[in-house]
């Protein structure tokens, strides 16, 4: 999975990720996007975290959507963020084992995963072989926006007719 960890790092694991890039940054309508993974021995989890000005919701719906959907398509991984991705990965990975717990939930990992016990070790090497093309194809492999299910928090009555709007099945769960 390091070449999905590598392709996540680009396109919203880290602050210059393009999801976050493009919501913050290029738009000013969020003060932080992420995508997180999941990974299981039979599948993985794809989150997306937006919270953005509630009168963009729709916008930026869009705008993910579209960013997600290049990133699997035509646009995928640029030189730049491969550079970005792979030098986070490397430079992140000695605070991952800071305390004990850390480091109990890496040797746990280790073993669902079925992974050698020197594989944060091999980590390092790893992240730096991977290219763009291995990153984008296992992106690729692991998510299909088709099976997305987007989660809106906010006013129902003003946010449905912009949702509905984008021609996605919109479903309103009256908080309790």
């Amino acid at each position: 999975m390091s070449a999905f960890n590598i392709a996540n790092e680009a396109l919203g694991g880290q602050f210059l990720s393009r999801l976050n890039m493009d919501l913050r940054e290029t738009r000013g309508w969020s003060y932080g996007v992420s995508g997180t993974q999941s990974i299981l021995p039979n599948g993985v989890s794809y989150t997306i975290e937006a919270p953005v000005q509630a009168d963009r919701t729709a916008d930026a719906l869009a705008a993910l959507s579209a960013d997600v959907a290049d990133f699997l398509g035509s646009k995928g991984m640029t030189p730049t963020e491969l550079d970005l991705a792979v030098t986070n990965s490397v430079n992140a990975l000695p605070g991952e084992f800071e305390t004990s717990g850390a480091l109990l939930s890496g040797i746990m990992r280790n073993d669902l995963m079925r992974r050698p016990e020197d594989y944060y070790v091999r980590l390092p090497a790893r992240y730096k072989s991977v290219t763009a093309t291995e990153a984008d194809r296992a992106m690729r492999a692991a998510l299909d926006p088709k099976g997305f299910t987007w989660v809106v928090v906010g006013d129902g009555a003003k946010l449905k007719p912009a949702l509905e709007k984008l021609g996605m099945p919109v479903e309103v769960v009256e908080a309790r």
